[in-house]
C-alpha cells in the first residue's frame, strides 16, 4: 500500500538544522520494509513530502520515530487515479 508522508519544520533554525545534519548523516532513508517511491523538499525549505510503500504500518511508525522529534509529520495513505477508477466503477452508478 501507498502512503504519502507529509513534513514541516517548524520556523525555528536550530531544530531544521538538526534536521539537515540528521539527513546527511542518515540520508533519510525509511527502514527496511518500506520502499521509497519519491521524496521532494519545498524550495523554500518549510516542508515537503515523501511517497512510500509498504504492507507493514508499523514500519511506517518506526519511520515517524526517528523524525518526529524534529518536524510534524502527517502520514496518509493513498491510492493512485487507475484504482481509485476501478473503485467508483464498481460503487458510482
Amino acid at each position: 500500500m501507498k502512503f504519502m508522508l507529509t513534513f514541516a519544520w517548524a520556523p525555528n533554525t536550530q531544530t531544521r538544522a538538526a534536521a539537515i545534519e540528521r539527513f546527511l548523516a542518515m540520508g533519510g532513508l525509511p527502514p527496511e520494509g518500506v520502499r521509497l517511491l519519491g521524496r521532494w523538499t519545498q524550495t523554500d525549505l518549510s516542508g515537503g513530502f515523501d511517497l512510500l510503500e509498504t504492507d507493514d504500518p508499523k514500519k511506517l511508525t518506526e519511520f515517524a520515530l526517528q523524525w518526529s522529534d524534529l518536524m510534524r509529520l502527517t502520514i496518509t495513505p493513498v491510492i493512485e487515479d487507475q484504482e481509485l477508477g476501478e473503485v467508483l466503477g464498481r460503487v458510482v452508478k
